[in-house]
């Protein structure tokens, strides 16, 4: 799955990318904007799209001069399909979210990071997940292990999207801290918690 734009997966038509920005606000935009939001296609192709689907009845086109004025026809039969298209990443983040919540053995710590977290990867893009695992709990321990396993499985089904977990133990914070490796950096700048503390609390430097 692009996951900078996963709604592609399914729609890869310029379309897509113009339901998918009106989808995220109410207010009515430019077709202009609309271009510019999209961040992809040219303005000619943008336009075109915004013709095809007023003439669909999903966008509505309002004149207000010297600009025309387009928004998503809510109460459309086939707008709550495109509220799914345009959460798709979100929704992956609930799965990942929901299935650590129901592990067996909790973790200390747990969040999204990279390409995934900031919404900019693309097909062969790996969804990043830093884990935190318990001070009692073996880096061996089977069950353990099994849900970790279980996850980068779930991942894949889900998205496509290779699920690449970057697990370290509790007593090992103490060392991050101190040594400040690039993926500290990268977890302050874009993670986002999945369980747990936020990692910038977590990982900050302690005097």
């Amino acid at each position: 799955m692009n996951l900078s734009h996963p709604h592609t997966a399914v729609a890869p038509s310029l379309d897509s990318e113009v339901l998918v920005v009106l989808a995220g606000t109410t207010r009515p935009l430019k077709g202009r904007e609309i271009s510019r939001l999209a961040g992809r296609g040219s303005w000619s192709g943008i336009y075109d799209a915004l013709q095809r689907l007023v003439a669909q009845g999903i966008v509505e086109q309002q004149e207000a001069a010297p600009v025309t004025l387009y928004t998503l026809t809510r109460e459309h039969v086939a707008a709550p399909a495109i509220d799914v298209l345009a959460n798709l990443r979100r929704e992956l983040e609930r799965r990942i979210t929901d299935d650590i919540a129901a592990w067996t053995i909790a973790p200390f710590h747990a969040s999204l990071f990279g390409s995934a977290a900031r919404g900019d990867g693309g097909i062969a893009s790996d969804t990043d997940i830093f884990i935190v695992r318990p001070t009692k709990v073996r880096d061996d321990e089977p069950v353990w292990c099994s849900q970790l396993d279980a996850l980068a499985g779930r991942i894949h089904r889900w998205s496509g999207n290779r699920g690449n977990i970057a697990e370290i133990g509790q007593r090992d914070l103490a060392r991050l801290r101190r040594e400040q490796p690039p993926i500290v950096a990268n977890l302050r700048a874009d993670a986002v918690t999945l369980f747990g503390g936020s990692p910038g609390e977590l990982l900050a430097s302690r005097r």
